[in-house]
C-alpha cells in the first residue's frame, strides 16, 4: 500500500480477541508502519468496524472497501479482514463475544449508524474493558448490541479502493481535492495511460465506471464535511458542483437522504484518542 493508506495499528493493551468481555471498544488512530502489518486475519470475537473521520475501510478477500463516516461494516468470527486509514483518519472497532456473535448475520454487513450508538461506541472506548456480568456496564452493553443489530443494512460495497499504484494516487489526490470538474483526459495523461486504459482498469479493479466510482471516493469527502457542520453549498462548491440542488441529487441518488437531513441527523463530532 502507498504512504496514504496503510494497516490500522491496535493500541498497546488492547486485546482484540478477548472473549470474557462482553462489549468492548477502542478508538484507533495510528497506522503501522508499510510492509509490517499483519495481512489479513480473523478474530474468535465478532467485530464493527466504525468510520469515525477520514478515509477508514475494510479489505477482505480481495476487495478494498472505503466507508463513508457514520457507518460500520459487521465482521463475524473467523472472517479474514484487515481494516486500514488514511492519513488523519480516525475509526473505533468493537469487539462483541462469540454469544453475542452468533446472534449477528454470519456475513459481512454495511450499517448506518444514528449519532446516539456513535456516541455510546465512543463512551464504551473510555470504560473499563473487563465489568461484572450484572453491572451498569454491562445493561448499557446489551442495549448498545442491540442498536448496533437493529441499525439499517446497506451494501457491503461503497468506495472500491484499487490496489494498482496509479489509481491509489488517483484516489489520495481525489479525497484530499474532490473536485469533479477535472475531465477525465488529464487523469489518464497524468496516469501516462488512454483515456480508454484508465477506464477499463478503473472497471477491471473496482467495478465501477471512472465518474461513478470518482463520485464515490468524492462523496467520502462531502460526507465527512456535512457531520463536520458544514452546509450543503460548501460541499457543493467543494465538490465542483454548478448548483447545491444539483449537489443534493447526487449525494439523495448515493445516500438515501438530503444532504440536510444527513447533517442534521447523523452529525458526529470528530473524534480523538482516549
Amino acid at each position: 500500500m502507498s504512504a496514504f493508506i496503510e494497516a490500522t495499528k491496535w493500541p498497546a493493551g488492547f486485546e482484540p480477541d478477548d472473549t470474557t468481555s462482553l462489549l468492548q471498544c477502542v478508538i484507533v488512530n495510528e497506522r503501522s508502519a508499510a510492509g509490517q502489518s499483519v495481512g489479513l486475519h480473523a478474530h474468535q470475537t465478532g467485530q464493527f468496524v466504525v468510520a469515525l473521520s477520514g478515509l477508514v475501510g475494510l479489505a477482505y478477500g480481495k476487495k478494498r472497501e472505503a466507508l463513508p463516516a457514520s457507518s460500520a461494516v459487521w465482521v463475524p468470527p473467523g472472517m479474514r479482514h484487515e481494516g486500514f486509514l488514511g492519513e488523519g483518519a480516525v475509526s473505533l472497532y468493537c469487539h462483541i463475544n462469540p454469544e453475542w456473535a452468533d446472534m449477528m448475520p454470519a456475513e459481512l454487513l454495511r450499517l448506518q449508524l444514528s449519532p446516539m450508538v456513535i456516541e455510546m461506541l465512543k463512551r464504551f472506548a473510555v470504560l473499563p474493558r473487563r465489568y461484572p456480568e450484572k453491572s451498569h456496564e454491562a445493561r448499557l452493553a446489551a442495549v448498545l448490541f442491540e442498536e448496533l443489530a437493529a441499525a439499517p443494512k446497506l451494501q457491503i460495497g461503497f468506495a472500491p479502493l484499487p490496489e494498482h499504484p496509479e489509481l491509489k494516487r488517483i484516489v489520495e489526490k481525489i479525497v484530499s481535492d474532490p473536485q469533479l470538474s477535472r475531465p477525465v483526459a488529464d487523469w489518464a495523461a497524468e496516469a501516462a495511460m488512454s483515456t480508454r486504459t484508465l477506464s477499463r482498469l478503473v472497471l477491471r479493479e473496482t467495478g465501477l465506471s471512472f465518474g461513478v466510482w470518482r463520485l464515490r471516493i468524492a462523496m467520502l469527502s462531502a460526507a465527512q464535511m456535512l457531520l463536520a457542520g458544514e452546509h450543503a453549498e460548501v460541499a457543493a462548491a467543494r465538490l465542483g458542483y454548478a448548483t447545491p440542488s444539483a449537489f443534493s441529487s447526487a449525494f439523495r441518488r448515493i445516500f438515501g437522504v438530503s444532504p440536510s437531513a444527513f447533517r442534521e441527523s447523523g452529525r458526529v463530532e470528530r473524534a480523538a484518542a482516549p
